[in-house]
């Protein structure tokens, strides 16, 4: 089945009101994902966007100035996207992280110079992978 996107309408009303409503079951796992994150060692924040050349609602994670990763909704999934540069990537086949994730990363199509790590989340059991990446992206100069 083909993944279906979602929060497309430019015309939503994404506050902190009515994001569990949009979000529907992927709420629980964005919510504890977000919790942990804004919180040291982390100290990243979210910020929902409608990007038109993406046609949907992105939510930009960042640390300070830094993009850490995006997440976009998706009917089967929470999309997590981490773009590497090919040297700021050398490390990710270390991490203890799932071996299909490290496989992807190496596997993957590089979008200009940048490589990208996928994690597309459908349980709360992943956040630890992503957790990992996201310390080992934020180590990275």
């Amino acid at each position: 089945m083909k993944p279906e996107k979602l929060l497309t309408s430019p015309d939503l009303d994404l506050n902190a009101d009515n994001l569990k409503n949009e979000l529907g079951r992927w709420f629980s796992i964005y919510e504890t994902l977000t919790e942990t994150l804004s919180t040291p060692p982390y100290d990243i924040s979210p910020e929902w966007r409608f990007y038109r050349d993406g046609g949907a609602w992105i939510c930009k994670m960042t640390r300070k100035e830094k993009t850490v990763f995006w997440i976009s909704v998706w009917k089967q999934f929470l999309n997590c996207g981490f773009y590497f540069t090919q040297r700021s990537g050398d490390g990710i086949s270390d991490l203890s992280i799932d071996q299909s994730l490290k496989s992807s990363y190496a596997n993957a199509t590089p979008v200009g110079k940048l490589f990208p790590l996928i994690i597309n989340l459908t349980a709360k059991k992943q956040l630890d992978d992503l957790y990992t990446v996201v310390s080992y992206k934020i180590s990275q100069k």
